[in-house]
């Protein structure tokens, strides 16, 4: 835990109104290469920024937002920094069940919660199969620096990280462990509220799922992201297979890792 933390510290953009705000680079790719620092970010809605936030957000380039919230989850938490230059990608919404649609089918447990998890996980590849493509392909086409976020900056972001990591030919492992971040960052249970009932409210969640429960859905356990790369696999045979399925293909990838892969030892 003592290495995890470092490794959050490392890669926290200090904004005190988006805690799970992060470099997801620095990890060892294809060919003993490493991912470039400063041009993949990661984080929660941006909907509590202070102005010293957007000050510290106005200096890093971002050339793109890949927005990943619902229609309803942008319209109640508006995102408060735009700046010239900056394009914000949306999505159609692709799930056949969302987190939110999926809770009420599962008892208010730990082990409800606990396989509400799982199952969403399996399912997350697929369901959002069309925006995690158009991500990848706008960022082999020069979409960065950029930042990913969805509410809690978790599940769907979490997901497309993985994915940009995989293909860049970074280990299993260190995919896993740069998900696993997220439980040290300091959630804001109500990031979590809003992506999984309508209202967003922290009271009502709590009230509806119980503290065991909520505290499974707001961790960022391995089994999470490794029930997606498992369903991945038995679907597809390989992520290779499913990024291919996704229309990114190895020279797509080649691309992906001509513009995010460099050599030298920048700590992971």
């Amino acid at each position: 835990m003592i290495g995890a933390a470092h490794m959050l510290r490392d890669r926290r953009v200090p904004l005190e109104g988006a805690r799970n705000f992060r470099d997801f680079g620095g990890y060892v790719g294809a060919g003993g290469r490493r991912v470039r620092r400063g041009m993949l970010y990661r984080a929660n809605r941006l909907s509590k920024l202070t102005p010293g936030d957007i000050a510290m957000l106005d200096t890093l380039g971002i050339k793109a937002v890949f927005d990943l919230r619902a229609r309803r989850e942008r319209e109640a938490d508006v995102t408060l920094w735009t700046s010239q230059g900056v394009e914000t990608h949306h999505f159609r919404p692709g799930h056949k069940r969302r987190l939110i649609d999926m809770a009420m089918d599962y008892p208010a447990s730990r082990e409800g919660a606990a396989a509400l998890m799982h199952d969403f996980y399996a399912e997350l590849p697929f369901t959002m199969a069309h925006v995690f493509g158009e991500i990848l392909s706008r960022i082999a086409d020069g979409a960065v620096p950029c930042v990913i976020h969805c509410s809690a900056g978790k599940d769907r972001t979490g997901m497309a990280a993985a994915l940009i990591l995989a293909a860049l030919g970074v280990s299993r492992d260190d995919i896993v462990a740069d998900y696993t971040l997220t439980a040290l960052a300091r959630q804001d249970v109500s990031d979590q509220a809003r992506a999984v009932q309508g209202d967003g409210s922290r009271s009502a969640f709590y009230e509806r799922f119980g503290a065991d429960a909520v505290s499974v859905m707001m961790d960022a356990h391995p089994d999470y992201i490794g029930a997606a790369f498992d369903a991945i696999t038995e679907r597809h045979g390989s992520v290779a297979g499913y990024l291919d399925h996704l229309a990114i293909d190895e020279n797509m990838r080649d691309r992906l890792r001509a513009a995010l892969l460099i050599q030298g030892e920048d700590t992971p």
